[in-house]
């Protein structure tokens, strides 16, 4: 964690390399160019639903899953200021969580449908004596006490169309996505030195700042699975995407046994946002989910 100075009565945040605005035209020519090549694939390939009554009534699908990730990321708080990165690991999750809501939804009629995700955490993390930061560039005297604490309340919301360009309900298949996906965080530091700071002012010894951030990417990308034997499958889903973001992408797969009223699956999703702002700049999302689909 690294605390800025201050000078003429204005913050001084800490300074980060930003991208060239010739990057971020790239960078969206890229994503077109994604989406163009994902819109002619579902263009090329033919539809291969077969003809049964379940293509023309609605399938539904319900899941309710344990997700259990790291987080990782970097946050300037530029009222103080103060940045540097966080980090929450797995048995972070279990010692702080408040509160979670993890769950997706999916619907087919014949080759459209819809599909949703919504992942909710409350999280809280409190550090009593640590000094793997600088204050001001200094760092932090082995006789200081420091208490350090971080909250974050995060949503991440995927809401996306589907066209299945190949395969059919209970096989292989192959669906191509487009949507938007919604971040909303929102984080709070607290932090109280006693003993020696050094040179360091006396208003650098404590503080309470927080920042809240929201986005909507547009996203594009594809979801299906790979049907093994004996109920085995392989469920997949990618997806890239921009706008509020400099650039965000999302992956899962793992393995899935199928059940006649749905399945079961275990899985590892990986969620990264790339941020231009003054408060939240990078987030990453990683670690193993366990599902149970309900389908009728």
């Amino acid at each position: 964690m690294i605390i800025g100075k201050q000078t003429d009565g204005r913050s001084e945040v800490p300074l980060e390399t930003r991208r060239e605005t010739a990057s971020s035209s790239g960078l969206r020519l890229r994503l077109a160019a994604c989406a163009l090549a994902l819109v002619s694939l579902a263009a090329a390939v033919p539809l291969a639903i077969a003809e049964t009554p379940e293509a023309d009534s609605w399938q539904f699908a319900l899941t309710a899953y344990g997700y259990l990730p790291s987080i990782s990321g970097t946050a300037y708080f530029p009222v103080a200021p103060i940045g540097g990165s966080f980090t929450l690991n797995q048995s972070d999750l279990i010692d702080h969580l408040k509160m979670t809501f993890m769950g997706a939804f999916d619907a087919h009629h014949g080759p459209w449908g819809i599909f949703t995700d919504v992942l909710y955490l409350d999280l809280g993390q409190h550090n009593t004596n640590i000094h793997d930061f600088t204050i001001g560039g200094i760092g932090i005297p082995a006789d200081t006490t420091s208490d350090v604490s971080l909250n974050m309340k995060s949503w991440i919301v995927n809401a996306v169309g589907e066209y299945r360009a190949l395969g059919q309900a209970g096989g292989s298949t192959l669906d191509v996505v487009a949507g938007a996906r919604y971040l909303s965080v929102s984080e709070r530091v607290q932090w109280n030195f006693t003993g020696s700071i050094g040179t360091l002012p006396e208003a650098a010894r404590s503080g309470n700042v927080g920042i809240s951030s929201s986005f909507v990417d547009a996203i594009v990308g594809l979801k299906g699975q790979v049907q093994g034997d004996g109920g085995w499958r392989m469920p997949y889903y990618v997806d890239v995407g921009t706008g509020g973001t400099s650039f965000t992408w999302q992956g899962v797969t793992g393995l899935a046994y199928q059940f006649h009223w749905g399945e079961v699956g275990l899985l590892y999703r990986y969620i990264d946002f790339r941020i231009d702002s003054n408060g939240l700049r990078d987030l990453a999302i990683a670690g193993p989910l366990v599902s149970a689909t309900f389908r009728w």
